[in-house]
């Protein structure tokens, strides 16, 4: 059972509440994905009343049995005297919030009566971690811990707003949401958990800058099956060769006896480049292919586990994917460290060409800084290179943007080599190597991204202009008095290009005739000195227009300019309204 609610007249009449709502539900109605019942799903757009929020949903959760999905778009208030956050709908007023919004406690208790075994909810509004609790009023938070088999997934923090990027037809969260949906995951299994789901938005979304999504998950439901992965691919009917594959073939060319060791390695090397370029090719998304660059690591270069930090557009970095552990990539996927502290690490320790090793010795104070890290304390080396639990091996990644001129766009760290030691001069000049081709895979994915980001809001602002264009030719045509689009400058000043069927009324002539004529020529003679007085800055003149039986009709003018993409005006708009003779009015 899915009950998806928007309220979007509190956030100025904002369409992408709306489409956020419907498209969801749509997607979840796929044959490919859920394959939901109409019955099973039901959507509220702007509910009025806090009864027409809360009522569907208490209805909903009553008749789920096996799961029930909660999905609420809109704008989220907070309650001054509790802190506790309200759902808003039509008709909240944010100076009485207890009583024209609805307590998210009524949902949570509405979820708590279903009978459904798993409970999913998505709350996309500001503030929505306040749906797991006030910090402060520890018998709330232990009242929504109390609603066993519950996911709770929240768009922003508890003090943080959420947002609808301007030109984009969803908000922040749910876009980026309804993304992973559609495009899957490559290399994912075969269902996406929603631990998944999660890790893969707050990384996303944290790229781009946006606030980081949090989670509240109750009797291990993360781990469970939430949504089918679009991108799957079975074993057998893989589209590129996986890395455990490439493993397998390297590690059977590399026992040849035939060649010497430095041959082999570098035969290695290059399969291991190539088999790199071969992963990220078909990558649908810059996440996957920063997936691919970690798996690589481990997959060719002797690390049990690797981490990739990138560079996000405020300068931080974020650890956007991790290979080796699924313990530490839940621990730290997503988490960022400040830019100062990660120039600190890579000024520290000992300079490997572009390579950057902390010894242990010398990276104790690190683990009190605020980058986030795995590493653990361990026993003392009992050989020179042997590798400790706390070193600490960085590989940053570069881009070209001038002569001369390196820009970090992230860094590779990775841990736990199998050999038990520090890498040696081979082992420093792979990682080395592999990161500068990882670096141009990044680069050109991010490129790649930010066209397709570019070419959506085209897309986007094409369409609404086509609706503006739309609703003026609409609004223009049927206008009860009469409209007319004259030039401002030219040959004919005056010359009216356009004009509607009101003012053809008015003046008894047909369009193409009306459009033969300046206004000076159908303006009396004597009216001219006010008409130029209007054109001069004037917002309006009484003037008589000239009918087509030779008589005049006396009507008021309003002209506003219309800005060509120079911002210079060409051409004016022109309202036209019959008014009585005002020498008649004035005795």
């Amino acid at each position: 059972m899915l009950i998806g609610v928007g309220s979007y007249e509190t956030l100025d009449g904002l369409p992408a509440v709306m489409h956020s709502v419907e498209t969801l539900g749509g997607l979840f109605a796929q044959p490919n994905l859920w394959g939901l019942p109409d019955d099973n799903c039901r959507v509220v757009l702007n509910p009025r009343t806090p009864r027409q929020l809360s009522k569907p949903v208490s209805e909903a959760a009553l008749e789920a049995k096996d799961a029930l999905v909660v999905y609420y778009a809109g704008h989220g208030l907070i309650e001054p005297r509790t802190g506790e956050l309200h759902l808003a709908v039509g008709d909240s007023d944010r100076t009485s919030v207890h009583d024209t919004a609805v307590p998210y406690e009524w949902i949570r208790f509405a979820i708590e009566q279903s009978p459904a075994a798993r409970k999913i909810v998505v709350v996309d509004c500001c503030y929505s971690a306040r749906a797991f609790g006030v910090q402060s009023a520890q018998d709330s938070a232990s009242a929504v811990l109390e609603v066993e088999g519950t996911y709770l997934l929240a768009a922003s923090a508890e003090n943080a707003v959420a947002i609808a990027p301007p030109g984009e037809p969803y908000t922040a969260f749910t876009g980026e949401l309804i993304s992973l949906i559609s495009n899957g995951v490559l290399g994912g299994s075969e269902f996406l958990d929603l631990d998944t789901v999660y890790t893969k938005l707050r990384v996303n979304l944290s790229m781009k800058g946006r606030p980081e999504p949090h989670r509240l998950c109750r009797n291990s439901l993360g781990s469970a099956p939430f949504v089918r992965n679009v991108a799957y691919e079975p074993a057998q009917a893989a589209s590129r060769p996986s890395w455990s594959a490439w493993t397998a073939r390297q590690s059977a060319s590399s026992t040849s006896e035939t060649e010497a060791e430095p041959y082999v390695r570098l035969a290695t090397l290059r399969s291991l480049l190539g088999q790199l370029i071969q992963q990220i090719t078909p990558a649908q998304s810059l996440a996957d292919t920063l997936q691919a660059v970690t798996d690589g690591v481990v997959a060719g270069l002797g690390y049990d586990l690797a981490a990739l930090n990138l560079v996000r557009p405020d300068g931080d970095l974020l650890v956007a994917a991790v290979t080796g552990d699924p313990g530490v990539e839940h621990q730290i996927t997503g988490r960022v460290g400040p830019r100062g502290s990660w120039e600190r690490r890579l000024s520290m320790g000992e300079s490997w060409g572009d390579l950057c090793f902390i010894p242990y010795s010398e990276g104790w104070d690190l683990h009190t800084d605020d980058v986030p890290h795995w590493h653990t304390e361990g026993f003392e080396p009992r050989f020179s290179d042997e590798w400790h639990p706390a070193d600490r091996l960085f590989a940053p990644m570069y881009s070209v943007s001038g002569i001369g001129q390196r820009d970090l766009i992230g860094v590779l760290s990775v841990d736990r080599p199998r050999n038990g030691r520090r890498p040696g001069a081979w082992g420093r000049e792979a990682l080395q190597m592999y990161a500068a081709h990882a670096a141009v895979a990044i680069a050109n994915a991010q490129l790649k991204a930010s066209i397709t980001r570019g070419m959506s809001r085209l897309s986007s602002e094409r369409e609404a202009l086509r609706a503006s264009e739309a609703s003026f030719r609409e609004a223009f045509e049927y206008a009860p008095s009469g409209v007319a689009v004259a030039e401002l400058t030219g040959d004919q000043p005056g010359r009216i290009v356009r004009t509607n069927s009101a003012l053809c009324r008015l003046l008894g002539r047909s369009a193409e005739e009306v459009c033969s004529y300046t206004f000076s020529q159908l303006v009396h003679p004597d009216d001219w000195p006010r008409l130029l007085a209007t054109t001069a800055g004037e917002s309006s003149a009484e003037v008589r227009l000239a009918c087509w039986n030779s008589r005049y009709v006396w009507v008021s003018l309003r002209s506003t300019v219309i800005p060509n993409v120079a911002s210079e005006g060409d051409h004016f708009l022109v309202h036209v309204y019959g008014i009585e003779n005002p020498r008649r009015r004035a005795s």
